[in-house]
């Protein structure tokens, strides 16, 4: 075990770096809080006392990946656009890029995070959390009520899903995702 003690926070983030690493080596079944605290080097009671079990630990690694793309929205939200189709091309971009920078452990997370009811609702939860910031994007270019558009947004984000996992597995480019899921958007909006 090393014998530096970092801070809580900075900890944390080295064992969701290395659960990653661990995912995107050898899969999800590998990734056992006792797993984690060999490869991070340190005792299983700290891996435990951060993410308490397997499930928490998916559900943090989850967020740590959602974090950076609800800051990669805001931020291409941030930089200004003044059209629907720049809204659903940043939204898009931020949706694919995201996903393509988290690499295919991201989609492995996502399907061990289905193995449970208490983690699929968490799966509802996030979904629910882009649909919120899509609404948010798109309102001042739509005249829809708010559920109908909800519905519409629902459907994007699962076209989002697919076409950014197509993009991660080489089915398809960037561009092309990208391309295809802000015409969704348009189109469904229009």
């Amino acid at each position: 075990m090393t014998g530096r003690r970092l801070p809580k926070a900075q900890r944390r983030t080295q064992l969701l770096e290395t659960a990653a690493a661990i995912v995107r080596a050898e899969g999800t079944d590998a990734l056992t809080l006792a797993r984690l605290a060999e490869q991070a080097g340190v005792t299983k009671p700290i891996a435990y006392e951060h993410f308490g079990t397997r499930a928490g630990l998916l559900i943090a690694l989850y967020r740590h990946f959602d974090a950076r793309q609800a800051d990669a929205v805001k931020a291409a939200l941030d930089a200004g656009s003044h059209t629907l189709e720049q809204v659903a091309t940043l939204l898009a971009a931020a949706y694919v890029d995201c996903t393509l920078s988290a690499g295919p452990e991201f989609g492995a997370i996502s399907d061990a995070l289905s193995a449970s009811e208490e983690m699929d609702d968490f799966r509802q939860a996030l979904r629910d959390g882009y649909v919120d910031q899509f609404q948010t994007a798109l309102a001042p270019f739509v005249d829809r009520p708010a559920r109908p558009l909800r519905m519409l947004l629902t459907g994007a984000i699962g076209a989002a899903d697919a076409l950014a996992q197509s993009a991660v597995a080489g089915r398809c480019t960037r561009e092309e995702a990208v391309s295809a899921l802000s015409q969704l958007i348009v189109g469904a909006l229009a």
